[in-house]
């Protein structure tokens, strides 16, 4: 069999707070085939970008690092690379779509310039060739015009356009795995649905691998081949996207899948009514405590919840879950 194009063991990302050092992501451990995508879900706070920073090598250090595990992208551990090797890395072999475009293309040098600089750092091209590069990727990703737009400064364009700009930044290299940090945030609809079958295009062009991190549970069901759930920095449920909506197995997840409004045949007393999952999620404070982070919130709950995590145990189609109650289950 090949190996993962991604394999990612026993991570743990640590921060100083408090005069402590706290881990935020712990026992992380998953794999992304080649030309797959992964998507990660969780509530705001689980471990999700900081999962990102730390694949691209982005952990802010201090008051972060990596303390723990091994990330493994072709067979080079990313934990252990130089920054030289690094720098190398990304853009050629792993790329990354962040939140919010404004903020992470720069105002004050057009976006043709910003993509030209990515080509002529990792394929040595002249300023001549690194523009129709550029204008090549814009027209790509579906820009209009790309001649004209690729003199247009960031805030000439719409937000739609803007993430656009940032996917061609993150594509002209072709890379191997492309992660997306909430991709759509603050889009329209339309706009969405729009950069999404851009995505879907680009994975059957370049046969790219994407990890994608959503809240976003209609997202995961339309894109995701498998998905991880997320809680509190750690992976408690894995499998294929079709098992996750159908037949979550972690009251977490379960939640999660409640918690998607629905047209009804016959509607609760309160039309308006929506479940949502009591309480938040910890803080990275709180993980240190013994036992399963998500028990103060849990419908289920045991005792033995309160003082043992659940390890990771395999269950049918290839699918893991780390939960007490869906380990008796199966059994």
């Amino acid at each position: 069999m090949q190996a993962p194009l991604l394999s990612v063991r026993d991570l743990e990302v640590s921060f100083q707070i408090g005069g402590e050092e706290v881990p935020v992501v712990r026992d992380l451990s998953f794999d992304v085939e080649y030309g797959e995508t992964l998507g990660i879900v969780g509530e705001s706070g689980c471990g999700k970008s900081m999962t990102a920073l730390a694949i691209m090598g982005l952990v802010p250090n201090p008051p972060g690092r990596i303390s723990k595990g091994n990330i493994l992208l072709e067979g080079v551990d990313i934990t252990k690379a130089s920054e030289k090797e690094l720098q190398s890395l990304r853009g050629n072999d792993v790329s990354m779509v962040f939140q919010e475009p404004m903020t992470s293309l720069n105002p004050v040098f057009t976006v043709g310039e910003q993509i030209a600089e990515t080509a002529r750092t990792h394929f040595g091209l002249s300023r001549k060739e690194a523009r129709n590069k550029a204008i090549e990727i814009l027209r790509l990703v579906g820009i209009p015009s790309p001649e004209k737009r690729v003199d247009d400064y960031p805030h000439q364009l719409s937000g739609g356009m803007r993430q656009r700009v940032m996917i061609a930044i993150s594509l002209i290299c072709e890379p191997k795995l492309l992660i997306a940090d909430e991709p759509t945030t603050a889009l329209d609809v339309t706009v969405q649905a729009q950069i999404f079958d851009l995505f879907r295009e680009l994975q059957e062009k370049t046969k790219t691998a994407i990890i994608l991190i959503t809240h976003d549970i209609g997202v995961v069901a339309e894109m995701a081949d498998r998905v991880m759930v997320m809680y509190a920095g750690r992976n408690i449920e894995n499998g294929p996207a079709t098992d996750f909506i159908r037949a979550p197995q972690h009251p977490y997840t379960r939640g999660l899948i409640s918690c998607i409004p629905t047209l009804q045949a016959d509607p609760p007393d309160d039309p308006d009514a929506l479940f949502e999952i009591p309480g938040v999620v910890p803080s990275a404070v709180e993980l240190a405590k013994p036992g399963c982070a998500f028990a103060p919130r849990c419908q289920n709950v045991m005792d033995r919840c309160r003082v043992e995590f659940p390890p990771s145990a395999q269950i049918e189609n290839n699918r893991s879950v780390s939960c007490w109650l869906a380990q008796e289950e199966t059994v």
